[in-house]
C-alpha cells in the first residue's frame, strides 16, 4: 500500500486515515506514512485534553491542503490515535499534488 492510498474519494470531498502521536516535540502533519497501519502519520505537540490535539490536527492538515478549517473534519477517533479526517470540497488528486513534496521529503529521510 501506498500513502496515497490512505485517502478515499467521496461524493463530497475524501477522507483519510491518521495515526496521531500527540505531545510530541515538534509539529508536523503529515510526518510519515505506516503502512502496517495504512495510515498517514501526524506529531502534533498539543496534549490530547479537550480536543486541543484534534483542532491542532485539523487546523495543520487544513493548512497542508491550502483549505479553510471549515473543510476539513475528524469523523473517528475522537478520543484514540487512529483517526478519519473527512475533507470536504477537494477530489483526493488534488490534496495528492499538495502533500507530494511533504511527503517525497519524509520517505527520503525515512519519515
Amino acid at each position: 500500500m501506498d500513502w496515497k492510498d490512505t485517502l478515499v474519494a467521496n461524493s463530497q470531498g475524501f477522507t483519510v486515515r491518521f495515526e496521531v502521536v500527540p505531545g510530541s516535540s515538534r509539529l508536523l502533519v503529515p510526518s510519515g506514512f505506516n503502512p502496517w497501519r495504512k495510515a498517514l502519520e501526524a506529531r502534533l505537540t498539543e496534549e490530547p485534553s479537550r480536543g486541543k490535539a484534534n483542532r491542532q490536527l485539523v487546523e495543520e492538515l487544513a493548512r497542508a491542503l491550502g483549505v479553510p478549517e471549515r473543510d476539513v473534519e475528524v469523523v473517528s477517533g475522537h478520543k484514540s490515535r487512529k483517526k478519519v479526517l473527512a475533507v470536504w470540497g477537494m477530489k483526493p488528486e488534488e490534496a495528492i499534488l499538495k502533500l507530494r513534496p511533504t511527503m517525497a521529503v519524509l520517505t527520503e529521510k525515512g519519515g
